[in-house]
């Protein structure tokens, strides 16, 4: 059984602050981007660039999920 990664989405709110959402099933599975820990999921972290980022998902009891994803210009 593994983490699924259910969203990964990106989201221009105002002018300026750009967001990264990241969910899973279940809940409460640590969080990586690019080799930095973020959180866990449910979480939302903001982001500087456009582009392609390394995502990895651990929970216990669960095989780890490693993915990539682009957050693509508007």
């Amino acid at each position: 059984m593994r983490v699924a990664l259910l969203a990964f989405a990106f989201a221009l709110i105002g002018c300026t602050q750009r967001t990264i959402r990241i969910t899973s099933e279940p809940s409460g599975a640590l969080v990586h981007l690019n080799d930095q820990e973020v959180g866990r999921t449910p979480v939302t972290v903001p982001f500087t660039f456009y582009g392609v980022y390394d995502v990895r998902l651990e929970h216990d009891g669960y095989t780890t999920l490693w993915t990539k994803q682009e957050a693509e210009a508007p």
